[in-house]
């Protein structure tokens, strides 16, 4: 450890992976601070309020700041929401803005208990990637991620490009849940999505905005962005990152993510016909092999399980073949469906499923289908016991030995 004596208002700008003890008053984001450890490829500002010795790892990489990195706008939105009676904030900007650490500021600084809403379903803080999450705390935290899920709402997509109704839906469930713990709590704390460009992503947050009901909005885009639309106060907040994240960072720390709640993983077996779920994804009616004989002469992969529901029909092959639209259609009529899915139950394996009680549990990965049964193996954390379970939700991705996404192919 290599020891720094530093002056009141200085921020040390900190890389991990480093270990700080502090001897004097500091605090990152407005959480006092003796001692902690910054993690790989995060920076941390650190700010003296009084004159300092701070003691950091000796290789870890310090850039002393005069002044306070905090923007003089982040404390104008403080004083904003305590002077008008403001409950909830929808927290507004692109990538790397700086939206997580204004939320981490505003739950330090503001007094009462905090529901901090990620929906982030991407670089995911509070839930995992593929999940929107609702924490709560009192404050005292170096950031978001510090935050325990209390609740949230399984998307299965890491992007809400192109799956825009699937988030959406997502969104609609984290807003009732909000309803249910209305008294309980002093602020509300909206975290979005980075994806703020172009015509659908403009659509996709208005019909967010339109379902939350913020009281304020901080927006870190100037202008341009929000619609006039919006009849809700909007105030400009300046962007503070002290480390732009690349593709290969934002990957390994879904990857990172991911491992961290398998980290104690258990087996459950789940009866697919007990569960809810919001697709009929193995449990429609099976058909037998006089049906399923029509489909092996024409699809060029083996059968391993067929079920019609409603106006679809679900098809499992071994694996995934490659067909074309004509032949798609063929199908359709023969079966009088709207819609015919072919899975390969290779891979199924791996898939991401999000798994509920009264409240959203986390995820799993399905090791083994029994079609026969219609049950399932889950891979997933302790913490989940499969007498909790209720309710399912398929993901539209699996992941890999190292935890890396593999998508589905449709």
């Amino acid at each position: 450890m290599r020891e720094l004596v530093e002056s009141k208002d200085t921020t040390l700008i900190v890389k991990g992976p480093a270990k700080v003890e502090v001897e004097g008053r500091a605090e990152i984001f407005g959480c006092d601070i003796e001692k902690f450890f910054i993690e790989e490829n995060r920076t941390l500002p650190l700010y003296l309020v009084e004159d300092s010795r701070v003691r950091v790892s000796d290789n870890s990489l310090v850039i002393p700041v005069r002044g306070n990195t905090i923007p003089n706008s982040w404390n104008t939105a403080l004083k904003l929401v305590e002077d008008n009676d403001v409950k909830s904030i929808f927290i507004f900007g692109q990538s790397d803005s700086g939206k997580s650490s204004l939320a981490t500021y505003l739950s330090n600084k503001l007094n009462g208990l905090k529901a901090i809403v990620d929906l982030d379903i991407g670089q995911a803080s509070i839930a995992h990637p593929g999940a929107m999450g609702i924490g709560l705390t009192d404050g005292g935290i170096t950031s978001v991620s510090d935050v325990r899920m209390f609740d949230g709402a399984f998307t299965g997509t890491i992007s809400p490009m192109g799956r825009e109704l699937r988030c959406l839906n997502a969104v609609l469930e984290i807003k009732e849940k909000l309803e249910r713990i209305n008294g309980k709590i002093d602020f509300t704390l909206m975290d979005s999505t980075g994806w703020v460009k172009g015509r659908r992503a403009f659509e996709y947050k208005l019909a967010k905005i339109k379902i939350l009901k913020p009281d304020l909005i901080l927006s870190f885009e100037k202008e341009g962005i929000l619609p006039d639309i919006i009849e809700i106060d909007t105030f400009s907040v300046e962007s503070f990152v002290a480390k732009k994240r690349d593709r290969n960072t934002r990957i390994n720390f879904r990857s990172k993510r991911y491992m961290e709640f398998l980290r104690t993983p258990h087996r459950i077996s789940l009866d697919l016909r007990r569960l809810r779920c919001s697709t009929q994804l193995l449990k429609g009616d099976r058909l037998g092999k006089d049906s399923t004989s029509i489909l092996e002469d024409v699809l060029p992969s083996e059968i391993v399980y067929v079920e019609k529901s409603l106006d679809c029909l679900n098809i499992f092959t071994y694996d995934l073949p490659e067909i074309g639209r004509e032949l798609l259609k063929a199908i359709r009529d023969i079966f009088d469906v709207e819609e015919v899915n072919i899975y390969s139950e290779n891979e199924m394996r791996g898939l991401v499923v999000g798994l509920y009680s009264d409240r959203y549990l986390g995820f799993g990965l399905i090791e083994r289908i029994d079609f026969e049964k219609r049950a399932i193996d889950v891979l997933t954390s302790e913490r989940i016991k499969e007498s909790l379970v209720s309710r399912i939700e398929f993901g539209e991705f699996r992941l890999d030995e190292n935890y890396r996404e593999i998508f589905l192919r449709r």
